[in-house]
């Protein structure tokens, strides 16, 4: 195996102490099993010879990088990570908070969890009222292990699935490198014959294990942006709606998505948009790649049953660049793969990342049953569907609109679904929902520069009319108070007793 080590990420590392570092990262089964299966990765197509070695290159690029780190946390005492940060001070602080996540995940290091308690001032219905809240600090220690320890083997993610807290994003089908898992809205599939058991399932998968410490630490180094530990980082929050009346007859809300998508292509900032769009089973959504505002216009609107939107990424990487319209848990996974294992994106060209709020989503079969039991109505005639004031709303051709309260269409819900704590997508360049706007409006959180520049440019094509979300009612209280709620009842993973 040849690897031409990166010079400016190791400046400062003695030869020697590089080439022993690189040695033991080219023991990763990891990056083994990526380069002994070269043959069959190449023959498959989806990555190029090129590909292939820039991310083998990232790979070892990466474990080369966390041995030296795991060097230099020998002995010390348990740290959180700003204190890390300002030990290991000779690689960039994101790779260093990357590193410590994944050594964590690769049996090197400790996780210990301190909870404080403090009183606080709140203002509660009006009233400042003096309250207790939790704190946790997340410290980090590298175990005394034995000379003959093996790191662990990441399982491929069936592991996931048959724990039940599968997502069905599709992110595993279109990384992995020689197409050996298939996924449905409803189904996990490994070819066992082909799979090269290399663990980038695994590794991408937003349910494996949790990168929100790893983000939430990295984002903060970007003093630019505002923190809320309910919605996590943002630049701006916003209520906005679309000027264009094409959009105002296929919006749910706002039509902000598809004014969004629509001032992206006509100002060539991408190439084509991954969305979804109902299929030809009515309310059935389907992944769909869109090069041009008509079949733009079809995917507007929300789709309450679920779709495994990232499973035609790869199908997209024919175009230079691409925006990509999902949920939480999709934009937790591209995220997550931009991270983990080296850094190096599996597909670079994906621009745009337009995230959606979702509390829950609803199997097609649930979507169904939910129709006929709870509302006493043929899907056919179902015309929209929302969620707005505590009820789910069905509109009929007849003209008239039926409401029952969430609580009782809840068991409907996808249970895997509860194993999510975003409800805004914390991790997109931009996101957008219903919750805090009036209606015919859709409230805005801008994460990056990427998106606030996308949200400013479509307000000056005239395409977008705002206000901040703080000027509205309910407003970001709303969102926030929602926000938490989800937080607070996500169930967590335990993959290892499932």
């Amino acid at each position: 195996m040849v690897q031409v080590i990166n010079s400016k990420t190791f400046k400062g590392i003695s030869p020697n102490e590089l080439m022993e570092a690189t040695y033991r990262a080219a023991e990763n089964f990891q990056v083994r099993a990526f380069y002994e299966a070269k043959n069959e990765i190449l023959k498959v197509g989806k990555y190029t010879e090129e590909d292939f070695f820039e991310i083998l290159d990232g790979m070892i690029d990466a474990e080369t990088e966390r041995k030296l780190v795991l060097e230099r946390l020998k002995g010390k005492e348990p740290l959180v990570l700003e204190e890390i940060v300002k030990i290991v001070k000779v690689f960039s602080p994101d790779n260093v908070i990357r590193d410590i996540i994944y050594l964590k995940e690769q049996g090197y290091i400790d996780e210990k969890i301190e909870v404080k308690t403090k009183k606080v001032i709140k203002k509660i219905k009006g009233e400042e009222k003096e309250v207790e809240v939790k704190e946790y600090f997340y410290r980090y220690q590298v175990k005394d292990l034995p000379d003959n320890f093996i790191e662990h083997y990441f399982e491929p993610v069936s592991i996931v699935f048959e724990a039940e807290v599968c997502c069905h994003c599709g992110w595993c089908s279109s990384i992995c490198p020689i197409d050996a898992i298939t996924v449905t809205a409803d189904t996990l599939d490994i070819d066992k014959e082909i799979c090269m058991k290399c663990g980038l399932c695994f590794t991408v998968c937003p349910r494996s294990f949790s990168i929100e410490q790893a983000l939430m630490n990295i984002k903060k180094l970007d003093k630019s942006l505002k923190f809320s530990d309910k919605i996590n980082g943002y630049i701006n929050a916003y209520s906005a709606t679309t000027t264009k009346n094409e959009i105002k007859k296929v919006r749910q809300d706002g039509g902000i998505v598809t004014s969004l998508l629509e001032y992206l292509l006509k100002n060539n900032l991408v190439d084509a948009i991954v969305a979804v769009k109902h299929s030809d089973d009515l309310w059935k959504p389907d992944p769909v790649i869109v090069e041009n505002l008509e079949d733009l216009y079809q995917t507007g609107g929300t789709k309450y049953a679920n779709a495994s939107t990232l499973t035609i990424i790869d199908k997209a990487k024919k175009y230079k660049n691409i925006a990509l319209v999902g949920t939480p848990c999709m934009m937790n996974a591209i995220e997550k793969s931009n991270l983990f294992p080296s850094g190096v994106p599996f597909f670079k060209n994906i621009k745009y990342k337009i995230g959606l709020f979702c509390m829950e989503s609803f199997p097609y079969s649930g979507v169904l049953a939910m129709i006929k039991e709870q509302f006493k109505q043929d899907f056919t005639k179902v015309t929209k569907m929302d969620i707005s004031g505590g009820k789910f709303i069905i509109y009929l051709d007849s003209g008239e609109d039926l409401r029952v309260p969430l609580n009782e269409v809840k068991s409907y819900a996808r249970p895997n679904c509860h194993y999510c704590e975003d409800l805004t997508a914390d991790y997109a360049d931009i996101s957008v929902g219903s919750i805090g706007s009036g209606s015919g409006w859709s409230s805005v959180i801008t994460r990056t520069k990427k998106g606030e520049e996308l949200f400013k440019g479509a307000i000056q094509d005239g395409l977008i009319e705002s206000k901040s979300l703080k000027d509205v009612k309910p407003g970001q209280f709303l969102v926030e108070k929602i926000g938490g709620i989800k937080r607070n009842k996500c169930k967590p993973i335990d993959l290892k007793n499932k």
